[in-house]
Formats: C-alpha cells, sequence, structure tokens
C-alpha cells in the first residue's frame, strides 16, 4: 500500500459527527448570578484556605519536587491512558468537531502542526530550505507538499485512545528536491520493543531490510526499502514511555516534478539521532 492507497483507504471511513448541544443563555445566566453570590460569602474563608494550602504545598515540594509540581498543574493519567494527553470528547461516530479520523483542529490538530514545525527545524539544521512546494504531477492536483495530519486509529470506547501525527516536508538545495516524512504515535498496545520489529510494521514493510542501531546507548531501527511508491530509509524508535517516532528520508519527492537529490538528505547516524530527538515526542 503505498501514501495514496493509504489516503483513499482513510477516505472510505468518512462519516458524519454530530454537533455539539448549543447553550441555553437563560440558565447560564442565572448560573452566573449564583455563582457571583457565593463566591462574595466564600471569599474570606477562601484566602485563609489558599495560605494553608501554600503553607503545605511549601513542605510538601521540599519533600516532592516533581510530585508537587504535578498536583499544581492538574498532570496524571489521563483517560486516554496516554499521560498528558486528555480523551477525546466524543460523539456519535467521531471525536466531537470531526466528521471521520482526521481532526482539522483542536488539540491534536495543534500536534500535528507541531510535529511538522519540529520536521523542519531538523531539517533546516542539516543546511536544507523547507519551501511551501506544490506537486507538479497532474495527478496530484497541484496539492501542496508541505503538510501535516493529526488521526485516531483507535474506535469510540476502546482504550487506550491512540492518535497518530505525521507530518510531510520538501526538502531543497540548490534546486533539487527531496523528502522528509515524520510519524509519531501515542503508545499502542501491538507495538514491539524490539526495534527492527517496529521498523517493519511502519506502512506495512514487513520485507525491509533493517539492523539495529545505538545512539548514546539507545537503539533505533535502522530501515530500508526499495519498494516502488515506498520510501527508502527510516529510523524507528519506541520511547520509554511507549510513543513510538519514525523518521523517514528520500533523495526525490514522489509527484513533485522537481529534480532529485543527489543521495539522501541526512546520513544514517544523522536520521538516527533525528529520530530520538525528544521534540518528536510531542510533550508527551
Amino acid at each position: 500500500m503505498n501514501e495514496q492507497d493509504l489516503k483513499r483507504a482513510f477516505q472510505d471511513v468518512v462519516v458524519a459527527s454530530s454537533p455539539p448541544p448549543s447553550m441555553d443563555p437563560g440558565i447560564a445566566l442565572g448560573r452566573a448570578h449564583k455563582a457571583r453570590s457565593k463566591r462574595r460569602a466564600s471569599i474570606t474563608g477562601a484566602a485563609v484556605a489558599v495560605l494553608v494550602v501554600g503553607v503545605g504545598l511549601g513542605s510538601a515540594f521540599a519533600l516532592n519536587p516533581q510530585g508537587t509540581t504535578n498536583y499544581l498543574v492538574g498532570a496524571g493519567q489521563s483517560s486516554s491512558s496516554n499521560p498528558g494527553m486528555p480523551g477525546s470528547q466524543w460523539g456519535e461516530k467521531w471525536p466531537v468537531g470531526q466528521s471521520d479520523r482526521t481532526a482539522t483542529n483542536g488539540p491534536q490538530a495543534d500536534r500535528g502542526v507541531q510535529l511538522l514545525n519540529a520536521l523542519m527545524a531538523s531539517a533546516q539544521a542539516g543546511g536544507f530550505e523547507t519551501p511551501k512546494l506544490k506537486y507538479q504531477a497532474p495527478e496530484y492536483q497541484n496539492g501542496e507538499m508541505q503538510r501535516t495530519r493529526a488521526q485516531i486509529s483507535t474506535n469510540k470506547g476502546q482504550t487506550p485512545e491512540v492518535w497518530v501525527y505525521t507530518a510531510h516536508v520538501p526538502v531543497q538545495k540548490n534546486g533539487k528536491v527531496g523528502m522528509m516524512l515524520a510519524e509519531v504515535s501515542m503508545p499502542r498496545p501491538s507495538d514491539p520493543a524490539e526495534p527492527c520489529a517496529l521498523a517493519k510494521r511502519f506502512w506495512g514493510m514487513s520485507e525491509a531490510t533493517c539492523k539495529v542501531r545505538d545512539v548514546n546507548g539507545v537503539q533505533v531501527g535502522d530501515a530500508s526499502s526499495q519498494e516502488e511508491g515506498r520510501v527508502m530509509q527510516w529510523m524507528s524508535y519506541k520511547a520509554p514511555n511507549g510513543w513510538t517516532v519514525n523518521i523517514a528520508q528520500n533523495a526525490s519527492y514522489e509527484g513533485s516534478g522537481y529534480p532529485g537529490l543527489d543521495g539522501n538528505p541526512f546520513l544514517a547516524s544523522e536520521l538516527a539521532t533525528m529520530a530520538t530527538d525528544a521534540k518528536f515526542l510531542l510533550g508527551s
């Protein structure tokens, strides 16, 4: 399955979701008046409570700084079983505000943009330009080559809730264009820990060649494939928190109409180091 097949497969599951209910302004105004009265009555008691809690937290912070910080910011296990990632509010079929698996706004879509920016930053640090180019091949209908996507891979009621983020970036040097791709996923129970087993699950490329590469004591799967329409090289990394990162590259960008680079944008060692960069874990 190439990228176009994958895109069509996701489009086949498009289903409309119900919009969230509207708010009754009369009810909301009444609740506001009641809340204001209660707030005035309790402000003195609240001030005393804040003082007592402040003293207690000061002692707690001295004993357990990280735990106290988590308490203050509301961190902890979320309903999605992914720390720091709250579960989605669901409609009849898809998360509220979505008509299919793809989020086009909200926190998940924002993480997709975060991934795009992270990939662009890594490419630029390697000496490449990351222009907003359009496909020249007619079958791509002048689409954007630089793009990102946030999609939920689990269904309503399934736990843990899993979101997958993907970013494509054209990398350019001396008028020639190659491709960088990043795919980052929340923890999936089925993801293997062994680096090459993980790498061979990327886009279903089970026939890829792979070897384990060490990056400062961390192991990643260094995989490559010559299958037509597939990326040629990628690194797969499973972080200690279960998140997975795949960073791929190709000397050319399929359908771009631009001449390809003389070789892959990065050395294998550079690509492997990139895959273990904490910025690709999207704040997890």
